[in-house]
């Protein structure tokens, strides 16, 4: 297919409409108060964000396959993987701060050697690390099922108001 610089493009009645909601919804868009907004620079928009969310980083997806992760998406999906992020964030934080009190805490211990007492983790035959891992995913757990509590208690309290 050859393009020129002014190409004629056909929309049945039901795509007509359609262009005519987007520059409705893009009218209303803040971000393009400054902007005349005519059919032209609509499909140009259009294409751009095609590009974007198909093609360019994209490109080995197949279209209905892009399509369906795409509608997947919901705000509330964005909102909660930024949280999640920012608990991440904090603690990474947090466990850097306690690696590097254990690293002062064995240091000044001049007999320990953590290679000596401690075997492999990966191996995963120390019986204190088993010990050790099996504690804090139980911790884990328990954090989980307060939170959750937490959270049932909170919306109980809001139906009740």
């Amino acid at each position: 297919m050859e393009w020129n610089k002014k190409t004629t493009a056909y929309f049945p009645e039901s795509q007509r409409r359609k262009l005519e909601e987007i520059e409705k919804y893009l009218s209303k868009q803040e971000y393009f108060s400054n902007e005349n907004l005519n059919k032209s620079r609509i499909i140009l928009l259009l294409v751009d964000n095609f590009y974007e969310l198909f093609v360019e980083n994209n490109s080995r997806t197949k279209y209905p396959n892009r399509l369906d992760q795409l509608k997947k998406i919901k705000p509330k999906d964005n909102e909660k993987l930024l949280r999640d992020i920012s608990q991440i964030r904090q603690m990474q934080d947090i466990q850097a701060l306690i690696t590097l009190a254990n690293y002062q805490n064995l240091v000044q211990q001049n007999d320990y050697d953590p290679r000596k007492k401690l075997r492999s983790f990966n191996y995963g035959d120390s019986k204190e690390i088993n010990v050790l891992m099996n504690r804090i995913l139980q911790i884990l757990k328990e954090d989980v099922v307060q939170a959750k509590q937490i959270k049932d208690t909170n919306q109980k309290k809001k139906k009740l108001r």
